[in-house]
């Protein structure tokens, strides 16, 4: 299989920051500069898997994420946002169970690259107990690719702005669908980096209203911008050969940070958030 990770070293994600010329819009939306780097990121070659060390006292999404996976591995503990003592307690119970030392409850990069190792490998094998969803996980949320036969299996699945998820044989164009993960508005089409037919979705109910979801490396775009989608409804494609910045054909998702701009987050901002979001999405995708 040809490999999917490009290696990129500090320097070259430098380089990749840098504002290049926007890409034209079929939409005739605006588009925003590159912000962090685009593309396949290899998951070692990230220094952290949250932005910030987390600890007691604080709040975000990332706690939510890191209180869903310690619930995903057996370590229940109420998805808050808030750390508390009792999520302090779990990520010390993980730590000593997992020789992380010391064994402070503080989530550092060790503990959390642990976390997400483990997660994602149980996820393949199917071994992700049914615990309290995140908010976007409901009735209303599908998996973005279709048909998942076609979508390799999540321990190659890399993180970095968003999720990059990579198809079996590079299959890409009318072979796999991207459809709206949930009801939404189209309202850019076109990313500086990610290709000029990458959707952006407004979200338009739920606990993630107001926010977006962005489709990276799509070719082409299936409707219009103004559309107003349901979840499940083809928007895209998976764009055949080079779309952006890319090393093969793949889809990067992510969602925006709260209060952020369309696109795109930091590097690895809400990616957590978004993976924790697609894993269970995926167990039960056809």
């Amino acid at each position: 299989m040809i490999r999917l990770h490009l290696f990129l070293t500090l320097a070259a994600a430098a380089v990749l920051a840098a504002p290049s010329a926007a890409l034209a819009s079929s939409g005739g939306a605006g588009l925003v500069p590159p912000q962090a780097p685009r593309g396949l990121v290899h998951a070692r070659a990230a220094t952290q898997v949250f932005s910030r060390t987390l600890r007691k006292g604080d709040r975000g999404d990332d706690v939510s994420t890191l209180q869903t996976w310690l619930s995903d591995l057996g370590y229940t503990v109420p998805v808050t946002g808030y750390f508390g003592s009792m999520t302090q307690a779990q990520a010390k119970t993980f730590q000593s169970d997992h020789s992380l030392h010391p064994v402070t409850g503080v989530v550092g990069r060790r503990t959390a690259a642990a976390l997400l190792s483990l997660v994602r490998t149980t996820a393949q094998t199917g071994g992700i107990a049914d615990t309290t969803p995140t908010p976007a996980v409901s009735s209303t949320w599908v998996f973005p690719l279709r048909p998942r036969s076609r979508v390799l299996a999540p321990s190659s699945w890399t993180l970095d702005q968003g999720i990059d998820i990579g198809t079996v044989n590079n299959a890409c164009g009318s072979k796999v669908t991207e459809v709206a993960v949930t009801s939404g508005t189209i309202v850019q089409e076109g990313i500086s980096g990610f290709g000029p037919d990458a959707p952006i979705i407004k979200v338009d109910s739920g606990p993630l209203a107001g926010r977006y979801v962005y489709y990276g490396h799509a070719a082409p775009a299936l409707v219009r911008v103004g559309t107003h989608v349901s979840a499940g409804q083809p928007i895209a494609e998976v764009g055949c050969g080079i779309v952006g910045i890319s090393e093969a054909p793949h889809l990067e998702i992510g969602i925006s940070a709260v209060g952020g701009p369309m696109c795109c987050p930091g590097y690895q901002e809400t990616s957590p958030q978004m993976l924790d979001t697609l894993l269970p999405l995926f167990r039960t995708a056809s």
